[in-house]
């Protein structure tokens, strides 16, 4: 088994194609279709953060059933935003890429059921309800982690209709976005079951900032001024949260996506309190030891030497 993986971890990192992209002008792409999870970068580009560093940087959004990593793979976007568990699964299997800036801090992950939730032992031998972006590995990784037995899965594309219809039971939801759809379509939280991941031992940050490492190699100067643009912008976004959800509408209009204010503002609200640090009460906008160590505990392979796995070799 130790064979296979580190045969495949040579052929992804030779097949991650360079991008072929001019420093002035870079193309940022977000891991989902507009909406305020995303607002910061947003509020940078529209009031001019990047150009006041002397970059150029274009939001490009991927379709529904595209990753953020198939940009970077094709090397159609030397910066991506990914969740920590997605970019260091893909990061084993051999992608040479560097996290640059890490917006979230804690991990919203919940899951939802009409029947009581009671630790991981209650979801033995149930199908659960989860994205179709979340890789296959990630899935087993998890089950293997948490000793789940024969777990099915059922995958889908967004929202809550699947649940809500009673086709799938439990469901996996985000804080900050399906699990405010239910309130809106008129249904009492109160009346279902719902854990948190984090409350479980699966406390893994979600969104940050990646790089191809031959991006950071060649424009170190370019990644800190892109970093440095977006912290701002994130930080004006939660000093000016009306007028950057005026931006977030136009990014939505754009995108001819299927929401509206009230959900956008709900949203960016807990994005924002998401990227609070426990510990220091203060956003840091950087991936802790702590929080990289807990992803290596929990999806590193277990015949994987650990201590080979370096958080100075993901973190820059």
């Amino acid at each position: 088994m130790m064979k296979i993986f580190i045969f495949s971890t040579i052929l992804l990192a030779l097949s991650l194609t360079p991008c072929k992209v001019q420093a002035q002008g870079i193309t940022l792409t977000p891991k989902w279709t507009a909406q305020a999870q995303f607002a910061g970068y947003y509020v940078a580009d529209k009031l001019g953060f990047y150009k006041e560093e002397g970059i150029d940087v274009r939001v490009q959004h991927p379709a529904i059933s595209e990753s953020s990593f198939s940009f970077m793979e094709k090397g159609r976007a030397p910066v991506v935003i990914m969740n920590l568990s997605y970019a260091f699964m893909e990061w084993l299997n051999g992608a040479r890429i560097v996290n640059i800036m890490q917006t979230s801090q804690e991990n919203s992950l919940m899951l939802i059921s009409h029947s009581p939730i009671k630790g991981p032992e209650s979801l033995h031998n149930r199908k659960i309800a989860v994205w179709n972006h979340l890789s296959q590995k990630l899935l087993d990784r998890l089950a293997e982690h948490y000793g789940l037995q024969q777990t099915g899965w059922i995958r889908f594309n967004s929202g809550v209709n699947i649940f809500l219809s009673g086709a799938a039971d439990p469901c996996l939801v985000g804080s900050y976005n399906e699990y405010l759809e239910l309130t809106e379509y008129g249904m009492n939280v109160d009346s279902i079951y719902s854990a948190r991941f984090a409350d479980y031992g699966y406390n893994l940050p979600e969104d940050g900032l990646y790089v191809t490492e031959d991006f950071y190699n060649q424009y170190p100067e370019i990644v800190h001024k892109l970093a440095k643009a977006s912290i701002r912008g994130w930080a004006w976004a939660n000093e000016h949260r009306e007028e950057a959800l005026d931006m977030v509408m136009e990014e939505v209009k754009r995108g001819n996506v299927g929401t509206n204010r009230y959900h956008q503002r709900k949203m960016l609200e807990e994005v924002l309190r998401l990227q609070i640090d426990r510990k220091s009460g203060q956003r840091t906008y950087r991936l802790s030891r702590e929080g990289f160590e807990r992803a290596v505990q929990i999806l590193a392979p277990r015949d994987l030497n650990k201590t080979s796995i370096r958080y100075e070799d993901f973190v820059k």
